[in-house]
């Protein structure tokens, strides 16, 4: 075809046809006028079946307009016809602000180098690439997709270095707002009162999610109060864990704060007392609760007022074995939690009565003052009534301290012998002896009841079809991770959360909530051939390791397994978009980006080099357009 037109073959094993004389576009549409598909008017979109060669044609003669059509690709205009010939040649990266005798020279450099080694080869798209790397240049993939940050990884640049050194943290998503939540939720109904505040059902007006509001009122010039709500809130922004209640957002009105939390439609475990539940129902339930006390522990958080009532299920699935209902829970209510020290016991009386550990009552204790309220909730369920009883809360207490329950009772003595051990290691006295969140996790009684089933009750199709969305799993910039952070800490359960869930817990082999790379790299070598995972998982790694903290945490191995229609839906991206379009300017600056970042340590030149990757049009500003355009490159 000569030099008026050129044919590339993308990553996806189509070719593509650009032509840029218009003289030639003519003779080459009536020369295949009579093939069938040809479709779209003259100079628009040709077509063979043959080939699948699908070209945009720009009349512009200096225009080369390139698009896949069968994916959601950035559109981006090559703005010389030479640039792009060089970018076919050498397989570089197309950089717009090249000057003609600059490009020229680089490809007869290329030129002169064929037929040499590889490494030859690679130097001139070395050096394209090393143009690149300047904040204020502009680059992209040869696909002309944004260069991944695998690749940035490999390319060695100090700018790049440090945007991948960039943190994702969840709780930089959850900022407080300054005004009453009823613009952006409706209430439906109360859904009950508790000691620190009143609980609603409320519903998203843009997203229609359900939520739990729950309404704290200011007592005024009550400093202790404040500080104990502002607390919890800061409690629930560091935690990331699928038993563990999910903060939203949060407001402080001038005369209450509101904290708004993920909706659990089946009420709490204390309404379920009344009935009588078998063993195996009883060791998946307990299952999800030490998992979830023993990230909180390995976080160095203690709840301190463990109960039924701050016990939620969010879910009754039926088992397909037994047809028996089992629950998926979430530990709620953090009001009374607090950050402790290790070797450092605590000091402060706080609990409810029938559930408190006797060395909290002595003013001296630490993290398994949880363990032991654990081990009460069991008791009640296998019991139906509390170990340590009392006409009064005074008579109550006096038994706690005193470490004796009815363990003859005759329900108990029915039970499993694992189950009756467990709970009396839970409920020994002595602090040294009690049982761990960690200890309760590898009971024979969990073995014995193979608690963890739940977890592997998924196809093992769907499974490899969750994996391979992970292996895939790709990101442009810091930037668009956090915005599917957002996305994902927002979207309500489903059946893919579930499952993904599902897969989570089946990898996370020692129950903390957490996977390492090791958990990670077992898990995928059940399901793929070790030597293709042994090459990938360091990669794989490093685009879920949102936090660079060595290990990855549930929601961030949710945004790598869930469908990306589903995450990336227009309704998903607006909401996204307002979010951190904070003043619904409808732009976004490259303060509003930076202000999400954690890291002082990353020069101002990485927030520039960031925001000119998704900033297409050079207008100094980010609209929607480029946003959505950003997210779909992904």
């Amino acid at each position: 075809m000569g030099a008026c037109a050129t044919t590339k073959t993308d990553e996806y094993g189509q070719k593509h046809i650009y032509i840029n004389n218009m003289e030639m576009k003519e003779q080459f549409i009536d020369s295949n006028k009579q093939n069938k598909d040809i479709k779209g008017p003259r100079n628009r979109v040709i077509k063979f079946s043959d080939e699948s060669l699908v070209s945009k044609i720009e009349k512009n003669e200096n225009k080369v307009f390139q698009r896949n059509t069968s994916n959601k690709r950035k559109t981006v205009g090559v703005s010389n016809f030479k640039i792009k010939e060089l970018n076919e040649k050498i397989g570089g990266i197309v950089i717009k602000n090249l000057k003609d005798d600059e490009l020229e020279n680089l490809k007869k450099e290329k030129e002169e180098k064929e037929g040499e080694n590889e490494n030859e080869k690679k130097e001139i798209s070395d050096n394209v690439e090393k143009t690149t790397l300047e904040p204020n240049k502009k680059f992209q993939r040869r696909d002309n997709r944004s260069i991944s940050l695998i690749e940035k990884k490999k390319m060695g640049s100090q700018i790049f270095k440090d945007e991948l050194k960039l943190r994702v943290q969840l709780n930089a998503l959850i900022e407080e707002n300054k005004c009453l939540p009823t613009k952006k939720y409706k209430v439906i109904q109360k859904l009950g009162d508790g000691a620190y505040g009143t609980v609603y059902l409320a519903t998203n007006l843009m997203t229609k999610q359900k939520v739990a509001m729950k309404k704290i009122d200011k007592v005024k010039d009550n400093e202790i109060d404040d500080m104990e709500i502002k607390n919890e809130i800061d409690i629930l922004r560091k935690l990331d864990h699928p038993n563990i209640v999910k903060i939203i957002e949060f407001y402080s009105a001038s005369k209450a704060y509101y904290i708004i939390t993920d909706y659990c439609s089946c009420g709490e475990l204390y309404n379920q007392i009344k009935f009588q539940y078998n063993e195996y129902q009883l060791s998946v339930l307990f299952y999800q609760v030490f998992s979830g006390l023993y990230y909180l522990h390995s976080k160095n958080i203690v709840h301190r007022d463990l109960k039924l009532e701050n016990i939620l299920i969010s879910e009754m699935e039926p088992d397909k074995k037994t047809n028996k209902k089992y629950f998926w829970i979430k530990i709620i209510d953090f009001g009374t939690a607090k950050i402790f020290e290790k070797n450092k016991n605590e000091k402060t009386v706080i609990g409810s009565s029938y559930y408190i550990a006797p060395e909290v009552l002595q003013k001296n204790y630490n993290e398994k003052c949880d363990t032991w309220s654990a081990g009460v909730i069991l008791y009640m369920l296998i019991v139906g009534r509390a170990p340590f009883d009392g006409k009064n809360d005074d008579e109550i207490i006096d038994n706690i301290k005193k470490g004796k329950f009815n363990d003859k009772h005759k329900k108990l003595l029915n039970a499993s012998s694992e189950v009756q051990d467990l709970v009396k290691n839970l409920l020994k006295v002595n602090v040294k002896k009690r049982f761990s969140a960690s200890d309760a996790l590898k009971h024979p009684w969990f073995k014995k009841f193979n608690a963890k089933a739940i977890y592997f009750n998924i196809d093992k199709e769907q499974i490899i079809i969750y994996l391979n969305r992970l292996r895939k799993y790709q990101i442009n910039s810091k930037f668009q991770q956090m915005v599917l952070a957002f996305i994902t800490h927002n979207i309500p359960d489903s059946k893919e959360t579930k499952d993904s869930l599902k897969i989570f817990r089946m990898f996370d082999t020692d129950d903390d909530g957490k996977l390492t790379m090791d958990e990670l790299y077992k898990g995928l070598i059940n399901y793929f051939d070790e030597n293709i995972i042994k090459n990938e998982i360091n990669d794989i790694f490093l685009l879920l390791d949102g936090g660079n903290r060595g290990f990855i945490e549930y929601e961030e191995f949710l945004r790598a397994t869930i469908d990306q229609k589903t995450l990336l839906s227009e309704e998903n991206l607006v909401y996204a978009f307002n979010f951190f379009d904070k003043g619904n300017k409808g732009k976004l600056s490259v303060d509003k980006i930076k202000k999400f970042f954690v890291d002082d340590k990353v020069s101002e030149d990485v927030f520039k080099s960031i925001f000119n990757e998704i900033d297409s049009n050079e207008d100094g500003e980010i609209d929607f357009g480029e946003f959505k355009d950003m997210m779909y490159g992904f």
